[in-house]
């Protein structure tokens, strides 16, 4: 509605212009004036509509100023060129309809038309890819703007999960028990339980973090999660050095491996396995998280967690990023794809 509105009030002042050029000679046939000015605006206006195509079109690709300047100027021409022949061609076209309009469609030089037309067209193009790009400005101030208020509520679940009652008593007891054994590993898993709380408190506050940095926080975790499961924890990695430096959500690794452990592994008596697969190529990024058991209980309870996680990987990657959580055998299954991630 925003666009059809700028165009119509961007065409008018078009359209007064050419009745003015023709004010001072006499009609020839009741609303000649009006009939041509206005046939011609039509014309002009669908061939601002073609620019427009062109350059959504081409948004998404690299160039610098001058090759867009470059196309502005050329394709402003063509259409002109276009549009002056289409609108030669229609006054001919109502000439062979009515006699009456063959004075018309004679006083039309071909392509007399144009060099205002192509005028038009660049400064209608400048304008437009002005106020195109301070869309595009303001849509991802306020996806930025979204995603920051979704990792503080990512960060939050993740943090009360972590000062959960049952998660506190557990890991303190468990470090506690370790240090009449091997202090050296126990003051390691107090670290490690630091790194964790700092990661979500006080660490990094960007949206996106590296693949490198959502390992070191699962990492931590698992260290901690072993002291209390045990042998019933056992783990596979398998990380392409390639994926480390790609960019990820944050706490979208955790949150996954937190999911399988709290709701999977740990509700069985059984030793279960978690298996976490990163790798990385051509400019996507894969993430898989797999744990033995059944989707039903590792689903139970994280529907917030996931339901954040999916909203701030559609804000930060819009449709290039895909998650799915499937049953695919004996295995619960999650997976994050992220095209052309940096």
């Amino acid at each position: 509605m925003k666009f059809w509105l700028l165009q119509g009030l961007g065409w008018l002042p078009y359209l007064l212009v050419q009745l003015l050029f023709r004010a001072e000679d006499p009609p020839r046939f009741p609303f000649e004036h009006l009939l041509f000015a206005a046939s011609l605006t039509l014309l002009a206006l669908s061939g601002s509509l073609v620019l427009r195509a062109v350059y959504q079109a081409r948004s998404t690709r690299p160039g610098g100023e001058l090759k867009w300047l470059a196309l502005v100027v050329g394709l402003s021409l063509a259409v002109a060129l276009v549009v002056d022949l289409g609108h030669h061609a229609l006054l001919w076209a109502l000439a062979s309809l009515r006699e009456f309009f063959v004075p018309l469609a004679e006083d039309q030089p071909l392509f007399a038309r144009a060099p205002l037309l192509c005028i038009t067209y660049v400064a209608w193009s400048l304008l437009y890819l002005a106020l195109s790009r301070q869309e595009r400005l303001a849509r991802a101030e306020l996806s930025q703007q979204q995603l920051a208020v979704s990792l503080r509520e990512a960060e939050l679940q993740s943090l009360l999960a972590q000062l959960s009652p049952h998660f506190l008593f557990n890991a303190i007891n468990n470090i506690r028990a370790l240090i009449l054994r091997d202090a050296e590993s126990a003051r390691e898993m107090l670290g490690r339980f630091a790194d964790l709380l700092r990661y979500q408190i006080d660490g990094n506050k960007a949206a996106l973090v590296t693949v490198s940095d959502e390992l070191a926080v699962v990492h931590a975790y698992l260290a901690l999660m072993r002291l209390q499961l045990g042998k019933r924890l056992q783990y596979e990695e398998r990380v392409n050095s390639a994926s480390l430096g790609r960019m990820t959500p944050k706490l979208s690794l955790q949150l996954l491996v937190e999911n399988a452990v709290k709701h999977g592994l740990s509700q069985t008596s059984s030793p279960g396995v978690l298996r976490l697969e990163v790798d990385a190529g051509d400019g996507h990024l894969r993430m898989v998280v797999s744990n033995s058991g059944r989707l039903g209980d590792t689903a139970a309870g994280t529907g917030l967690g996931l339901l954040n996680l999916k909203k701030r990987l559609a804000l930060a990657h819009g449709n290039a990023a895909r998650f799915s959580l499937l049953q695919e055998g004996e295995w619960v299954v999650a997976r994050i794809h992220i095209e052309g991630t940096p």
